[in-house]
């Protein structure tokens, strides 16, 4: 992700998160027409994790922008 792409991120992460991870999980991954739990699946987190993201638990989302934001990308571990 960009400079630019981060920005997006966490300026429209406080009013809705999921649409702005939404945002940058489609550059991520490159699946510009997905759906959030499209992108959670496309994203291979494990099995607890997916469940946390897909329920909107607050923790798992900030989680997910701090990786986002720190490695403007995921995590390969």
């Amino acid at each position: 992700m960009t400079k630019r792409n981060v920005e997006a991120l966490l300026q429209d992460y406080d009013t809705t998160p999921v649409e702005a991870l939404s945002g940058a999980l489609r550059i991520v991954l490159g699946r510009p027409g997905a759906a959030w739990p499209e992108l959670i699946a496309a994203a291979q987190f494990p099995d607890t994790r997916t469940a946390a993201l897909l329920l909107g638990e607050e923790r798992a989302l900030d989680a997910l922008a701090s990786e986002l934001n720190e490695l403007r990308g995921l995590a390969t571990d």
